[in-house]
């Protein structure tokens, strides 16, 4: 039997990773995020909670007015989503080989969430990353929320279907990013200028 770990330490966070690098169709990946998701508690969402309503406290308040909902629809709307997808039997209508890029995005949700300099950090960030996760490739939705505002004004949209994000073509600007994972399209109007 398999040593046990409390969850957030380095050998958990990298099982974990291990564990969802050996998925290899889109069935499996679903029931492997929902079983990594399911280890987690109500309690455990609200202090993920606590950490984003403490990091928004440096936000323009009129930003953080618009951002917070949209953040705790992306955290606590997720978690419903795949809740009711899990015990719904959901994953057994999924079919095909899983999206190639996981892989990568398993590489760096271990690396962002090593970084982290507490074991509640790195815990709740390898949460906001699984749950991300299910949300790109098993749902094929954006982890941002459509109407999830970024600075300028600009925000996520949904047209018939098809997800655009300001920010997407800035997927190199932060190594962390889950945008190189994002089915989202690049906004063809409603995008930041280039920096510089």
């Amino acid at each position: 039997m398999a040593p046990v770990h409390p969850a957030g330490s380095r050998v958990d966070i990298s099982a974990t990773c291990a564990r969802l690098r050996r998925v290899r169709t889109r069935k499996d990946l679903a029931e492997a995020l929902c079983r990594e998701i399911t280890r987690y508690t109500l309690h455990d969402l609200q202090r993920l909670r606590g950490i984003v309503e403490r990091d928004l406290r440096h936000v323009p308040a009129h930003y953080r007015q618009k951002l917070y909902p949209k953040t705790m629809e992306q955290i606590f709307g997720t978690h419903h989503t795949m809740v009711a997808f899990c015990r719904s039997g959901s994953a057994a209508n999924l079919h095909g080989e899983a999206d190639a890029k996981f892989l990568d995005f398993c590489s760096m949700v271990e690396r962002a969430s090593l970084a982290q300099e507490t074991e509640e950090r790195r815990e709740l960030e390898l949460l906001y990353y699984l749950l991300a996760g299910f949300a790109i490739f098993v749902l094929g939705r954006p982890a941002h929320a459509a109407g999830t505002p970024f600075p300028g004004g600009l925000q996520v949209e949904e047209r018939d279907g098809v997800f655009f994000c300001p920010i997407r073509d800035r997927e190199d600007d932060v190594e962390t990013a889950i945008c190189p994972f994002c089915p989202a399209k690049p906004s063809d109007h409603n995008r930041l200028p280039p920096p510089g």
